[in-house]
């Protein structure tokens, strides 16, 4: 008998099992913990991909607006810090502080000093209102706009009532967006209150297109109806035409410069009455006041001012000679109070002005003041002769007045305050009433006209809104200048200068931002002969720059780039003007008045709509155009 012998392998022990789980167990983690690795590697590039292709935009509009930027028109930059220099948190709870030692005073809280700067120029091309046609055929249209970059400000929610004298949620040219129960300006804290406005990453940067416009003429096509108003009619058709407050059956200011906005409304005869002032008689106007409502375009529902270049440029420069905007509107009056379509008193009308400087030619102002206008100028060996010290805060005075945000300009004041700022452009997210009830207009022709002027009003609210969670921005400017008196092994050898309010940077990468570190930008000071140097081309200096009294509005003493810094609740509200003619009294000196910069510097941050934690940065460099 053959035995056979057992080969059969014993099955695994339960130590050799766990074992093997165990190995399994590891791998399978490493595995995971890698794909996970990948996974969030491929998502954070996904989202910074989504970020670049977002600035790639943002980037491609701002440049084709400052490739569109004429001379003929004037450059304003408001360099400020939001909160009036004091930290803003980027969210509630924030427990970040990188600026700590910066600004002893200002910037011991939670969160940072922020910026919240504003540029204004013109440009020419096809432009069009955003406002809804209320007549297909009745569009705004200009080849001449002021375009403004700048924080939005929201409204604070008021939910009690949606009555007419509501206007978060209804919306009015006439309304300043000023809130007497709280201060909504930007990263300011409320006790007990909701501002709207209070974090940093609920703020969105607005690009605000203004129409300059001039009513058409007599022979200006109308339709033949417009909710029930026939133009046949007589009496009628005046309210389909163009008149100073109306373009294109839209509400329009009546001036760029704030301070001349005010209207007449029967001396004489109802000469500025458009159709909007009608259909909305009853809901928040009065029937019978002297003057009509003004259209403030800080409302966020104007998009149009009755104005071309040329009138706008004559006005600044006479003006300029002889009065203030002051003399014309008291801010606090107009501004600082709740919004009032009946306001009686604190302004001036532009019809009264217009009388004044057009049709007298033998009283000042008038057109012919310009030519006085002296602002000092470059001379033949690149110096500067400062010009008419009031004929300078004047000229100043009056391109701030021109901002769409609330600049209070007071009296014999070149350059004012963070007190002096009232707010910005309102704007909102999303529409604050999304529908109106069945019943909330009368079930007639102009019933129907007040409910397309109240969706069209609802739908601009959103219309400006650039750059949603911009939490700082940023604007920096240069003539192009650099230090030639420096020598090769200095940081700033041959380094542009850049101007605006002092912006320190983490140039020694300790993850703190103190007075150690660089500045990026300084307040603008003029160079020193030395430092201009001698130009190889010529045998003329390199010139030194016009007077800070002229571009900043303050006698700033030292040498270029050589200032103090600036407490953090400091303005520098930079301007720049027309290139003119000299003055009657100085008509034999040659050269050029106010030079713009050559070069914008745009830094701003964006919040990341995921993770509240997270921003990134982009910054952008923009040549302006030479004179025409």
């Amino acid at each position: 008998m053959i035995q056979r012998k057992n080969t059969a392998r014993n099955a695994f022990t339960v130590v050799e099992m766990l074992v093997v789980i165990g190995i399994l167990v590891v791998v399978s983690l490493g595995v995971a913990t890698i794909f996970q690795s990948i996974g969030e590697t491929v998502s954070r590039g996904r989202k910074l991909s989504q970020l670049n292709q977002f600035a790639a935009r943002i980037e491609r509009v701002m440049r084709e607006d400052f490739e569109a930027m004429t001379r003929d028109g004037f450059l304003v930059i408001v360099n400020k810090n939001a909160n009036f220099g004091q930290d803003v948190q980027l969210y509630r709870g924030e427990q970040a502080n990188v600026d700590e030692n910066l600004f002893p005073g200002f910037s011991d809280d939670f969160g940072r000093i922020r910026r919240s700067d504003e540029i204004m120029f013109f440009a020419r091309g096809d432009f069009v209102s955003q406002r809804r046609a209320i007549s297909p055929n009745m569009i705004p249209t200009s080849n001449e706009a002021a375009i403004y970059y700048g924080h939005g400000q929201k409204r604070r929610p008021q939910i009690a009532t949606i009555n007419a004298s509501n206007y978060y949620f209804n919306p009015q040219p006439w309304d300043n967006n000023f809130d007497n129960a709280i201060d909504t300006r930007l990263g300011v804290t409320t006790n007990g209150f909701v501002n709207p406005n209070e974090f940093a990453r609920d703020w969105s940067l607005l690009r605000h297109v203004t129409l300059l416009t001039n009513p058409a003429g007599l022979g200006q096509q109308v339709p033949g109806e417009v909710f029930g108003r026939e133009s046949s009619d007589p009496l009628e058709r005046p309210l389909l035409q163009d008149s100073a407050r109306q373009i294109a059956l839209q509400p329009a200011a009546r001036s760029m410069f704030k301070s001349l906005d005010g209207s007449l409304r029967n001396n004489p005869g109802p000469i500025n009455r458009t159709l909007y002032d009608v259909a909305l008689l009853g809901l928040g106007q009065p029937t019978s006041p002297d003057y009509y409502p003004i259209n403030h375009r800080m409302s966020g529902v104007v998009d149009i001012v009755t104005q071309d270049l040329a009138t706008m440029r004559t006005e600044l420069q006479a003006l300029a000679t002889v009065r203030e905007p002051s003399f014309y509107m008291n801010f606090d009056t107009v501004y600082g109070q709740l919004p009032n379509p009946g306001l009686q008193n604190g302004f001036t009308t532009r019809d009264n002005f217009e009388t004044e400087f057009y049709l007298n030619p033998t009283t000042q102002p008038r057109p012919s003041d310009a030519l006085t206008l002296d602002l000092g100028r470059i001379t033949g060996s690149g110096n500067w002769n400062t010009g008419n010290v009031i004929h300078m805060r004047q000229a100043r005075q009056w391109m701030i007045d021109a901002l769409p945000s609330a600049w209070r300009v007071p009296s014999g004041v070149s350059a004012p305050t963070a007190q002096d700022y009232f707010g910005g452009i309102r704007y909102e997210e999303v529409p604050t009433r999304l529908l109106f009830d069945e019943d909330e207009f009368p079930s007639n022709d102009n019933g129907n006209l007040r409910r397309a002027y109240a969706e069209a009003n609802q739908e601009m609210l959103g219309s400006s809104v650039f750059v949603p969670r911009c939490t700082e921005f940023v604007v920096e400017w240069s003539y192009g200048f650099v230090n030639n008196a420096l020598t090769n092994g200095n940081p700033d050898f041959k380094q542009l200068r850049w101007y605006g309010l002092d912006r320190y940077v983490d140039s020694n990468n300790d993850g703190k931002i103190d007075q150690n570190d660089a500045r990026a930008a300084v307040p603008y000071t003029q160079r020193a002969t030395s430092q201009a140097g001698m130009d190889p081309a010529t045998t003329r200096n390199r010139i030194v720059g016009p007077d800070p009294q002229l571009v900043v509005g303050k006698n700033r003493p030292g040498s270029f780039g050589v200032p103090a810094p600036l407490s953090p609740d400091q303005v520098e509200i930079a301007c720049f003007g027309f290139a003119t003619r000299p003055g009657a009294s100085a008509s034999t000196v040659t050269g050029s008045y106010w030079p713009w910069p050559k070069l914008i510097r745009i830094t701003m941050t964006l919040g990341d709509p995921s993770d509240r934690d997270v921003e990134e940065t982009y910054q952008v460099i923009f040549e302006l155009p030479q004179p025409e």
